[in-house]
Order: C-alpha cells, then sequence, then structure tokens
C-alpha cells in the first residue's frame, strides 16, 4: 500500500492537471455505467504492454461496458520484471496482478483479454516521459541527444519481447504461431476454454477500434472515449521534437526492422516508412 501511495504521489506531482483530468473522467464513468444498469458476464482484461495506446479503450470500456468488470494490466506473469527491473517496481505490478487475479469476478471464469501493439520506438519515447520523474530525474526533457542515447542504449527489448517474456508465459499461447490481419489492423483469437484475445494493432484505434471491440464483446458502443492522448499533456511538444530527430544506430534499426515482432504485425511497406529517416 506505502509502495502504491509514493507511486501515486510522485506520478500526480509530474502531472497535476492531467491527473485532475483522469480522476473526474474516472468519475464520470463509473456514474454513466452505474446508470445503465448493465451486468455483464464476462470480465475483461486490458493486458498490454504499458505506453501501447490502451487507455481510450479501457475508459470507453469503463463506462459502456461494466466499470467493476474492466481491467488493465502490464504485467501478470511478472518473471521478466523480477530479472530486469528493481523490486519496487516489479512489486508493484506483481501486486497488482495479484488482485486482479484473486478477484471473485475474476477467478475461475472466462476472460476476454485485449491487447495492443505499438510500434517501439513511438512506445519507448512515451515511457521516457511518462516515468521520468521516477527513473530519469537527472535527464532534462528537452536535452534530447541524452535522452536518444538512453532510449538506444535500452535497445527496445521489453516492446519488441513482451508477448514471449510475458503472455506466453502466463496465457501459454504463442501470438506468432497465429496470422495476425496487417491490412484490417486487429485479429481475435480463442486461446483456450477460459480465454479469448483480441490483439489490436495502436495506430488502427481510430479506425477499426469501436468495429473490434463490438465483434469481441458481442456490444454496440458508438464512439471511443478519447483520454491520455500526448497532444493534451504539456510534455507533448518534447516528445513530437524527440521523434522528429531520434537516430537509431545500425545495430538498434537492424534489431526493430528485422524482429519477428515488427514482422507479424506490420507489412514490409510500413516498417519501412516508420524507419527510413531514422539511421
Amino acid at each position: 500500500m506505502l509502495r502504491s501511495l509514493i507511486y501515486t504521489f510522485k506520478m500526480v506531482s509530474n502531472e497535476p492537471a492531467y491527473h485532475l483530468e483522469k480522476l473526474i473522467l474516472y468519475a464520470k464513468n463509473l456514474i454513466y455505467s452505474m446508470l445503465r444498469f448493465k451486468v455483464e458476464e464476462v470480465p475483461v482484461a486490458i493486458y498490454t504492454l504499458g505506453k501501447s495506446g490502451s487507455s481510450s479503450i479501457y475508459n470507453t470500456l469503463k463506462r459502456e461496458y461494466s466499470y467493476f468488470k474492466v481491467h488493465q494490466l502490464n504485467f501478470i506473469d511478472g518473471s521478466y520484471l523480477r530479472e530486469n527491473h528493481g523490486e519496487r517496481f516489479a512489486r508493484r505490478n506483481i501486486d497488482r496482478a495479484q488482485k486482479f487475479l484473486n478477484r471473485r469476478s475474476v477467478k475461475g471464469k472466462k476472460i476476454k483479454y485485449i491487447t495492443l501493439v505499438r510500434e517501439p520506438l513511438s512506445r519507448d519515447i512515451s515511457s521516457f516521459y511518462q516515468n521520468r520523474q521516477l527513473y530519469f530525474q537527472d535527464v532534462e526533457v528537452s536535452d534530447y541527444d541524452a535522452i536518444n542515447d538512453l532510449i538506444e542504449t535500452r535497445g527496445y527489448d521489453l516492446a519488441l519481447n513482451w508477448f514471449d517474456y510475458e503472455m506466453k508465459h502466463y496465457l501459454d499461447f504463442d501470438i506468432y504461431s497465429k496470422s495476425f490481419n496487417k491490412q484490417r489492423g486487429y485479429s481475435i483469437y480463442q486461446v483456450n476454454d477460459k480465454a479469448e484475445l483480441l490483439v489490436l494493432r495502436t495506430d488502427k484505434i481510430n479506425d477499426v477500434a469501436i468495429t473490434a471491440i463490438n465483434e469481441f464483446l458481442n456490444i454496440d458502443i458508438k464512439g471511443l472515449v478519447t483520454f491520455n492522448v500526448s497532444d493534451n499533456k504539456s510534455i507533448s511538444n518534447h516528445q513530437k521534437q524527440l521523434k522528429s530527430q531520434f537516430r537509431l544506430s545500425k545495430t538498434n534499426h537492424l534489431k526493430i526492422t528485422n524482429s519477428k515482432f515488427m514482422n507479424h504485425f506490420f507489412t514490409e511497406e510500413e516498417i519501412e516508412q516508420y524507419y527510413k529517416d531514422k539511421i
């Protein structure tokens, strides 16, 4: 509990206006969801790597599906966290996962999982600015060369391998053994008799998210509740500037463009377009 309170205090101090807006939205979603008197049988877990663009879907389902049966998790298995991160970061995520798994509405029940796929460089830039006050306070927000070097040194490993590190372990499901509809931007999978999975590309959210979610959950929502969009944050200009001038080493350029992650979810043309000016 203390770890969670410290983390929350630091995040709120970093972006107070943003978190106030977030609190107001959560309250609105709760009231709206309760007024609809809808009781859904199947819990939904938005189970995805952080900074993959899940907030709009999360808040939409909190309002339109069932507030108390929609959950958001970045890690459930936790093996990667224990091996690669400090105890504080790992424990916070593991505790959150255990709380989810121990809920009566979840334990032993069928769960529908939603996972977002985001291009790794954009995700890592967003992750840096989101977590700077927690882990990188000595790096100035406008020191683009230093941030570029920091992200390059970290090497995109988690963004490229989350499906193997996390989902494959927890759900015993190898996404790379199944085809993904690159043109449509999403695919739905039957994982086992207790789990179904929707995988959706972040860059396709505005085009197909409503169609995908309605098909997956058999509901009829009309639009997304937009939230956590970078343009609404004070740091957005820095993110845009860094992305525009970011340079990949040849090693990392090949690592990303040749990865099974990129080639499974994106076309050759899309990969070339993302990274053609980055080396």
